[in-house]
């Protein structure tokens, strides 16, 4: 018996510390919020723009903080989805053509971009066309120099080996 209890005794004083199960709940991101009953405030006042100067104190009473159980919280989200449920079959038919209107918006607007998107693209086909000829235009204009440049060469060997 008597062994029981000393081991009773040095499991208590081996144990864990308040101050361990205090830097664990810090650390598991728990705060500790102190509240206030009174707050005083201390104000100066001016009088219009004088020397004189009033130095007041205020007291204000806080309110005490509401502090709900598990089970309140619970009946609480209970209730608020049981309303939100309600109030969404009330608007059923509301939020249905609202949703049915929202895609064909969605739909149509996205069918005048298409559009758009296509005259863009025919407006770059038909640029493009034109730089063709600029294109076939460069490579005639390419080859009548390297021919006039082939004359000139063979021209050139003639008179300098003769």
């Amino acid at each position: 018996m008597v062994g029981i209890m000393v081991g009773i005794m040095v499991g208590i004083m081996v144990g864990c510390s308040p101050q361990f199960h205090l830097n664990k709940f810090y650390k598991k991101g728990g705060k500790i919020d102190q509240v206030t009953k009174t707050v005083t405030l201390t104000d100066t006042v001016t009088i219009n723009g004088k020397d004189s100067v009033i130095f007041r104190t205020v007291n204000i009473d806080c309110p005490e903080p509401i502090i709900q159980t598990r089970w309140k919280v619970r009946f609480d989200n209970k209730r608020f989805k049981d309303s939100l449920n309600s109030v969404r079959t009330q608007y059923k038919d509301s939020l249905r053509y609202a949703l049915r209107t929202h895609k064909n918006e969605l739909k149509n607007d996205y069918k005048t971009v298409k559009s758009k998107d296509k005259t863009k693209r025919t407006v770059t086909r038909q640029e493009n066309k034109r730089s063709l000829w600029l294109f076939w235009l460069g490579m005639a204009v390419g080859v009548i120099i390297m021919l006039l440049i082939k004359l000139v060469i063979k021209y050139l060997k003639t008179f300098s080996f003769k």
